[in-house]
């Protein structure tokens, strides 16, 4: 039943256990006072809850709790729903919010509705009105006419320190964003905007330390069960009554972050600006070589998509043909001349100036980890300026120069003439890929005159099987993908499994020799 899974799993890491019992006995302290003889008195409440996630079910099943004890501070829970979804095949069958779920559990009246137009606040279940909303992670604005109907109008409670990370994704932006704290805030309902309300309380600064590779889920759990008791906890202090009191100021403006640049200062002068936190989106999950070090894929891949990303890649794979090789006759070679040494630059056209005929396929890169050399031996250095070399490779296909092999300072680089027909697998792999943005490039037309054409970009990718040959079963199938990044260093990001578009996942290596070119 979904009334005992909201229970704190048994197996929750100890740290994330001890960190949610010493910021539950601390997070108050900002607003703490109970004990006074001032204390400010509310009549009984009765709520209209609005919710639809599991992060809402722990503020609900709270409220409950707190109703049944002191059914003198809240009288009566209203719930009030989305409309559940349709789903699987023909979508014919309806999944509903996990916080329908719940209300049926608990026998409260449920109302469900997609809009509030046309619609006013019921009265509860005594006949009286409602006189107070509380909505959290409910995804529908709240107007002011049915705010104003409430007599204590309408709280929220928002997993970050406000006014930082506004918005409907704040635990996937503050791992994005490598926060080290953070926290939760319940804040009124402003009737202009979202997330814009006065925070009547807040965790304590610096906030909830976030543990060392944090996923969202284990972020979710830290942070639901201390929401769901600030909320209480307000309640029972009267913090909803007002004249009311600010811990913060929540009109700062934000600073909404534009991809590929660095974060915008605040002018000289002014507040501090906090970070926007957007709804995250399939192109979150999206793989470039040209704007992702290895940490940041890795750290997009556990955060947004569950330890996967996807690309878009031109199709077939192409193999690096040196000029001497496709000036050689075709009589029979030994096996070991059947090796073609790559040699800059290649014979594809350059980046800028690809005609990206037709669309490319979608992959899905699946077991997505970044990739450490422990530099404690000869070999790993030998291994570190293997990668090095390809560093250079990438870094020159995705340049505006032709560099050779002289000018990089490169040896020749060895690989299988024949993807498909090599014995063993190929040392690595060229994909171009497409970028989501566009470039304009100047060719020559039919008559002669130059003319600008408007065309896709597209990068260069290089993986290999370098160094993952090792006794580790799971990197057998795995490739690394080489990133150059600032500084002449470069990335290593392993992929364990992909999955091309249409077709389910194989190991990485199957899937790059299958679609590899054969060479001549």
């Amino acid at each position: 039943m979904l009334l005992q899974r909201l229970t704190m799993p048994s197996g929750m890491r100890s740290s994330l256990s001890s960190l949610s019992q010493r910021a539950s006995s601390s997070a108050f302290t900002r607003c703490s006072y109970s004990t006074k003889p001032d204390n400010k008195v509310s009549d009984p409440l009765r709520i209209l809850f609005c919710g639809s996630d599991v992060f809402s079910c722990y503020s609900l099943k709270a409220l409950h709790a707190e109703h049944k004890a002191n059914p003198g501070l809240i009288k009566s829970i209203d719930v009030m729903v989305r409309p559940g979804k349709a789903f699987g095949r023909g979508y014919k069958e309806i999944r509903q919010v996990p916080i329908q779920n719940l209300a049926e559990e608990l026998s409260l009246p449920i109302h469900i509705r997609d809009t509030f137009t046309g619609w006013s606040l019921p009265q509860s279940p005594d006949g009286e009105p409602i006189n107070l909303i509380v909505a959290v992670s409910f995804g529908l604005f709240v107007p002011p006419r049915i705010l104003n109907q409430a007599r204590y109008g309408g709280l929220n409670v928002h997993p970050s320190l406000l006014p930082d990370l506004r918005g409907p994704a704040p635990l996937h932006h503050a791992l994005l964003n490598r926060l080290s704290h953070t926290g939760v805030s319940l804040q009124t309902l402003s009737p202009q905007t979202f997330d814009a309300g006065t925070i009547i309380a807040q965790t304590p600064l610096p906030g909830i330390p976030i543990p060392p590779g944090c996923t969202v889920p284990q972020l979710h759990d830290l942070l639901a069960p201390l929401g769901a008791a600030m909320l209480v906890s307000s309640l029972q202090k009267g913090l909803h009554v007002p004249p009311l009191t600010p811990v913060i100021d929540n009109t700062i403006p934000i600073s909404i972050p534009i991809p590929g640049n660095p974060p915008v200062p605040s002018p000289a002068g002014e507040k501090k600006r906090y970070t926007h936190a957007p709804k995250i989106t399939k192109a979150d999950q999206r793989w470039s070589i040209l704007r992702h070090s290895a940490a940041d894929a890795a750290l997009r891949a556990r955060v947004c998509g569950a330890g996967s990303l996807w690309a878009s890649v031109y199709l077939p794979l192409p193999v690096a043909v040196t000029a001497a090789a496709k000036g050689s006759s075709s009589e029979k070679k030994g096996p070991h001349e059947e090796q073609l040494e790559l040699e800059l630059p290649l014979y594809y056209p350059h980046p800028l100036e690809e005609s990206a005929k037709g669309s490319p396929k979608r992959i899905i890169l699946e077991d997505v980890s970044e990739l450490f050399i422990p530099s404690s031996s000869d070999d790993d250095a030998g291994l570190e300026g293997k990668y090095e070399v390809y560093r250079r490779i990438v870094e020159s296909m995705n340049s505006g120069n032709s560099s050779s092999n002289e000018q990089l300072g490169l040896e020749p680089v060895s690989l299988p003439q024949s993807h498909t027909e090599s014995p063993s697998d190929p040392l690595f792999w060229l994909l171009r890929l497409g970028e989501d943005e566009y470039v304009h490039v100047e060719t020559t037309a039919a008559k002669g005159e130059k003319v600008t054409e408007r065309k896709p970009r597209v990068s260069w990718a290089l993986c290999t099987r370098l160094g993952l040959d090792g006794a580790n079963e799971k990197d057998k199938g795995a490739v690394t993908f080489v990133i150059p990044e600032d500084g002449g260093n470069f990335g290593l990001l392993k992929v364990g499994r992909i999955k091309v578009e249409g077709k389910g996942a194989k190991p990485a290596r199957q899937v790059l020799k299958e679609l590899a070119v054969k060479v001549g």
